[in-house]
């Protein structure tokens, strides 16, 4: 049965105080404030059995949305608060990072936290900050429309999740690629070693460095905790290729759809991409699916609950980049939103949104299961936005009250 994870975006107070303390973002006690929240609900999800918890990779955020830079970071802070809980993100962005950096970083982040991390993947679609960090790899931001920036954005992410696999499963290392080579220069080797004789050859991994000096091969270390590497996601599946790519490659894709349709399709490629590569998977293994749950009285609560804790995030900032098409109902045209349709009646008539009483809420969740099983609920979950009290009693609910039913399991 599928296990939960907290898909939360560490963001600095609620929107008032973001007015009020503008640039929250640069604001230090501000975020002080933050990790001891992060802290509470980490130890809180920790104790209700929730599987993991996961974060996102962005930068120069001073509105305070998604404070969050270096998230194997706190995922390591975090993890030092919990006993059982899991920590990832979704995701690194994989172009903005050296792999074999990255791969060196991961692997002891993972024996810090002894296993209890999970590693999610990201293209990355936001130029603010893409486009600076990333010149120096020459590319950019991605809105996969199949362009040339498109095309190399694609090219660095795939080839630097080539070496972080290889950097994890091998001993020695060798590549050649579009635009990377181990050791460098490839062919020739980096010349003239020092400690050749009296510790790489000796102690060092057999074929690192020749006779002469010359280093041939590199040695990532440590290699990680968990074996052959942490566990794999992509971050906001969307589109067939993505999965495809993900079953290929036995990835775990966290699909960003909300028609229960368009969900089908996705996993199916997701199947297509298994068997493709000898595996056989039943449907929805291996897959995660994105949900957003509130229990609420009535329609106006629902109402209420969305202006104030979804709009910000969905009017604000997801559907600026486009990410209201995963709402988007099979052959529908236009605007996404309709004019006067209000976002709680697209989240909900889209099945994005799981809302109602706890009977309604698992009513909801019974037909989803049903018709799209998963290994993994990805619940977007807005702390931070959410006043505290009401958001450790939404999870508390949960836990006790539907989980159990269904099985949704944290070992």
């Amino acid at each position: 049965m599928p296990k939960v994870i907290l898909q939360v975006y560490p963001t600095a107070g609620n929107l008032e105080q973001m007015q009020a303390r503008r640039p929250i973002g640069r604001d230090a006690d501000t975020y002080q404030e933050l990790l001891e929240s992060l802290v509470e609900l980490v130890q809180a999800a920790d104790e209700l059995g929730y599987w993991g918890i996961t974060h996102v990779e962005h930068h120069m955020h001073s509105e305070g949305l998604e404070i969050s830079p270096a998230p194997l970071l706190l995922n390591l802070y975090l993890g030092r608060y919990t006993k059982r809980l899991r920590h990832g993100q979704l995701g690194l962005v994989l172009p903005a990072h050296d792999p074999l950096r990255l791969a060196e970083e991961i692997a002891i982040v993972d024996h810090m936290l002894k296993g209890r991390l999970f590693v999610g993947m990201a293209r990355g679609y936001q130029a603010r900050w893409q486009n600076i960090l990333c010149q120096r790899f020459n590319v950019t931001s991605t809105t996969s429309d199949q362009g040339d920036a498109d095309q190399r954005n694609r090219l660095l992410f795939e080839e630097n999740y080539k070496i972080m696999k290889a950097a994890w499963t091998n001993d020695l290392l060798r590549y050649k690629g579009p635009t990377y080579e181990i050791p460098f220069p490839y062919e020739e080797g980096i010349k003239n070693w020092p400690p050749t004789q009296t510790t790489t050859l000796p102690y060092g991994v057999p074929g690192e460095v020749d006779a002469d000096g010359t280093v041939r091969a590199v040695s990532i270390v440590p290699s990680p905790y968990t074996k052959p590497h942490p566990q794999l996601f992509q971050a906001f599946g969307a589109s067939p290729r993505t999965l495809e790519w993900c079953g290929e490659e036995d990835v775990t894709p966290t699909i960003l759809a909300g028609p229960i349709e368009n969900v089908k399709h996705l996993m199916s490629m997701y199947q297509q991409g298994a068997a493709s590569k000898g595996r056989s998977v039943a449907f929805g293994q291996g897959t995660g699916l994105c949900r957003t749950i509130y229990f609420t009285a009535d329609d106006a609560d629902l109402y209420s609950a969305v202006e104030r804790y979804e709009a910000p995030v969905w009017n604000g900032w997801y559907r600026l980049f486009g990410f209201m098409e995963a709402l988007r109902l099979p052959g529908e045209e236009g605007p996404v939103l309709k004019p006067g349709e209000h976002l709680a009646e697209r989240l909900v008539n889209s099945k994005q949104l799981i809302a109602g009483n706890v009977d309604e809420v698992k009513r909801q969740l019974e037909e989803l299961l049903n018709e799209a099983p998963m290994d993994y609920l990805v619940w977007l979950f807005h702390w931070g936005l959410i006043p505290r009290d009401e958001a450790l009693r939404t999870l508390e609910l949960f836990a006790t009250k539907v989980m159990p039913e269904f099985g949704l399991v944290a070992a």
